[in-house]
């Protein structure tokens, strides 16, 4: 207020000035109210927040007062009487709500309701006939004077119902808000039961929506509401199910499977996401476990295929009869449970000088100067798992092993440091010789003899 009044005597000041010099230069209207629009936007910061100084009062020993006396609140003064409304503790119990149900009129002070509402909003509908405390909190709101938070609430009285969440929702989505603003504008506080059953019913809606798209809704609009939902509906607060559940739906949305743009977004948004991350490396894996199997797969899927690109494109001489091997294995990338690439100490310098280092994510070494390997992990019949390995070098076949196998040697696709004849080569029962038309014969025997499957 004192910085309102300041900015306003200022301005009343230079009125006067103005008027008194004709000569005087044109005035920049936005630059000498800076102060007052300053001003003017803390204010409005400050009235979407309830705050209850709460009086230090022990809680504890005046509801022993309050029961002592037959939960007669004829037995409390002011202090005893805020106290006991602006504690989470004893705001909604049973036996207050009753008692002030017997004396309404003492919600008529503006520091007693807003603290049964904040208490209401806080443990919302999770306290005993939470119908109680809605009825009376209705009946005093429509008692309370002119107050703008009152008011507000008063024309929102959905606020205070089992349709709560719900009704916050569907502003958010109607005048496309974030769940905070919303929340704010409502004076609910962000940390609420209330609040998190927004979030929750946000992000669900969320995923529901991203879903529904049809596909001729991709590219600019994509983008956007991807944006939208990632920085204005979900966040560090949203419930961990429902922050899986809207994650599943972007990435299995026909938006992700037709538009490079907008799949490459949300992978930008994971990757550097503390709650998501890179699913191949160790930390990270643990934040995937709650996504569904089919979405983390299909993700794993996109970063496969950038990584068959890397390992071709960029470790690989480039000839024709690596392409070839590059375009027989992209036919598999959808169906690469897991993999990872190997590096030789001569390829390495070409990865560190790669613009596109960044699709190769993290890797392994293999103790060869020359040959790099790419492994990958495939699902066969009866989900038996096999781990099919390609080398960079020509001359070398793709060697098949079943993943027991490979981990029965202490080996995983994350192991560190990979020996080329004893961890990669250690049995040639299985293998893929790249000799003249070698493609189709692949694919029938990865079909028929292990269950493989593009």
């Amino acid at each position: 207020m004192i910085h309102t009044l300041a900015a306003l005597r200022q301005l009343a000041a230079e009125r006067d000035e103005f008027r008194l010099q004709a000569s005087s230069p044109p005035v920049n209207a936005s630059q000498k109210c800076m102060d007052l629009i300053n001003a003017l936007a803390n204010l409005r910061q400050t009235v979407t927040v309830v705050t209850l100084r709460r009086p230090k009062l022990d809680v504890e020993r005046v509801w022993s007062k309050f029961a002592t006396a037959s939960h007669s609140l004829e037995a409390l003064d002011g202090q005893e009487l805020r106290a006991l409304c602006c504690s989470e503790k004893t705001s909604t119990h049973p036996n207050f709500i009753a008692a002030l149900a017997r004396n309404p009129e003492k919600l008529n002070r503006g520091i007693y309701l807003y603290g049964i509402v904040n208490g209401y909003f806080s443990e919302w509908r999770e306290m005993e006939d939470p119908t109680t405390i809605e009825a009376l909190l209705l009946a005093a709101l429509q008692r309370f004077p002119r107050n703008s938070v009152a008011r507000h609430w008063r024309v929102n009285g959905a606020l205070f119902s089992r349709q709560a969440a719900t009704s916050v929702v569907s502003t958010i989505f109607t005048h496309m808000k974030s769940v905070d603003e919303i929340l704010k504008s409502h004076h609910i506080g962000l940390t609420t039961k209330l609040a998190t059953s927004v979030r929750a019913a946000a992000a669900r809606s969320a995923a529901s929506y991203v879903l529904s798209l049809a596909t001729g809704d991709m590219k600019n609009d994509g983008v956007h509401c991807l944006r939208w939902i990632t920085e204005a509906i979900l966040s560090d607060l949203t419930p961990v199910d429902a922050f899986s559940e809207a994650v599943s739906a972007l990435i299995l949305s026909n938006l992700a499977s037709r538009s490079v743009t907008f799949q490459r977004a949300l992978r930008a948004y994971a990757q550097r996401h503390k709650r998501l991350g890179d699913p191949r490396v160790r930390q990270s894996a643990l934040n995937w476990r709650p996504i569904p199997t089919e979405a983390k797969q299909r993700y794993m899927s996109w970063l496969a295929c950038d990584s068959i690109t890397f390992f071709f494109n960029v470790i690989l001489p480039n000839n024709s009869e690596n392409q070839r091997r590059k375009d027989f294995w992209m036919r598999y990338h959808g169906s690469i449970k897991d993999f990872q690439v190997a590096v030789s100490e001569g390829d390495l310098g070409k990865i560190r000088t790669s613009e596109r280092t960044a699709d190769l994510g993290d890797h392994s070494r293999l103790d060869h100067p020359t040959t790099s390997a790419f492994l990958m992990e495939f699902e066969g019949y009866g989900g038996q798992r096999y781990i099919v390995i390609e080398f960079s070098e020509t001359g070398n076949a793709a060697y098949i092993f079943k993943s027991d196998d490979f981990e029965a040697r202490k080996l995983s696709l994350r192991t560190s440091w990979f020996k080329l004849s004893e961890h990669l080569k250690f049995d040639k029962t299985h293998r893929i010789l790249h000799s003249l038309g070698w493609e189709q014969g692949a694919l029938n025997r990865l079909a028929s003899e292990f269950g493989i499957k593009r």
